[in-house]
């Protein structure tokens, strides 16, 4: 069976090409000695690197897969990075710019912040009361202090709270709710905990390799090493802390450690059943047990598009949620939902 992607790999395939494309034609024209000689090619090469790779990863990325417009600030930091490595040294002064750039707005993002962290503060308490979620009063609190949410900022700041801060906290809860874990029976612990090792193996070899080619490559290798780290780290603790949540208002709260978050009213699921499989990819279906690294062993069948919340502020809409919990059978009937009568597979091969 030849698995169909419910996203189209093309726009991400064409960006990779240009990419490269742009790096390949960039590196030939410094390579050529009238580079130093006559000074708009360090500006043209620059500009391209600077402002064109940013243009094109709205274009081909950020539009077509509908993520915040706040990633091309994480695009241009890395094309900034990019700069660097690319252009020779002496002719860096306009990556250097940029670079200056990116650290005086992220004093003022810094400095804003300081300015505002006693009403930071006190949104955050005023919020506490109502959700126990750390992210949802995150979320609030700077709603109500700046006017938007700042997802990607709440999601840094819960990737540190829950790798190294949440060790004392017990799972979140609501009053009266129905608690579905997903990590007692599944391999979801046993696998991150595996791939972290091998990462902390990975790192040390790797980094004794890049230091002695270029140590600031080896650096920036071990900051995203680290980085990775934190998120498994973070992963790990959320899944453990935010198990999936039928609430005594009828509500099905799914966490997906901290990647995937949906909350279902009981009145918008149609139907649902138990899953033998790994569910065939289709437009409208999305799979929220990838992130646990287990198959799905439940699909819940919506009335209509339900909004799916993701890292970085990042939203997709779905009708068809595949799921796993480790009481499948005991959620099916906590619900209480008709079983798929469609009579058509909706598993298969796992992709």
């Amino acid at each position: 069976m030849v698995a169909r992607f419910p996203v189209s790999i093309r726009p991400a395939l064409g960006f990779s090409l240009l990419l490269l494309a742009v790096i390949l034609v960039e590196w030939l024209i410094i390579r050529q000695p009238v580079f130093t000689q006559t000074p708009l090619l360090p500006a043209a090469v620059s500009f391209d690197v600077l402002v064109g790779l940013p243009i094109l990863f709205y274009l081909l990325i950020v539009r077509p897969y509908r993520l915040p417009v706040s990633t091309v600030a994480a695009a241009f930091v890395a094309v900034v990075a990019l700069g660097h490595w690319l252009i020779p040294g002496p002719q860096q002064q306009y990556v250097r710019w940029a670079g200056q750039a990116l650290g005086a707005v992220e004093v003022l993002t810094f400095t804003l912040a300081l300015l505002n962290l006693r009403r930071l503060q006190r949104a955050f308490r005023a919020a506490r009361p109502h959700t126990p979620e750390v992210a949802e009063c995150l979320t609030a609190a700077f709603r109500q202090v700046f006017g938007r949410p700042m997802a990607p900022l709440v999601f840094e700041l819960m990737l540190f709270y829950y790798a190294l801060l949440s060790w004392r906290t017990r799972p979140i809860v609501a009053a009266s709710s129905r608690v579905f874990t997903t990590y007692q029976n599944s391999a979801c612990m046993a696998y991150l905990g595996t791939i972290a090792l091998l990462s902390v193996a990975e790192m040390g070899a790797l980094h004794l390799l890049l230091v002695r080619w270029n140590p600031l490559v080896a650096g920036a290798a071990l900051v995203l090493h680290l980085y990775g780290l934190l998120l498994l780290l973070a992963h790990a603790r959320a899944v453990r802390l935010l198990p999936v949540q039928l609430t005594a208002d009828q509500e099905l709260v799914i966490q997906v450690g901290f990647f995937w978050t949906v909350r279902l009213p009981r009145a918008a699921l149609l139907t649902a059943q138990l899953l033998p499989d790994t569910p065939v990819p289709a437009p409208g279906r999305l799979n929220l047990a990838r992130p646990l690294l287990t198959p799905p062993n439940l699909l819940l069948v919506c009335a209509s598009p339900q909004a799916v919340t993701g890292p970085y502020g990042l939203r997709r809409t779905a009708c068809e949620l595949a799921l796993y919990v480790d009481d499948a059978a005991g959620l099916l009937a906590a619900l209480a939902l008709p079983p798929n009568s469609t009579g058509g597979p909706v598993f298969g091969n796992k992709p």
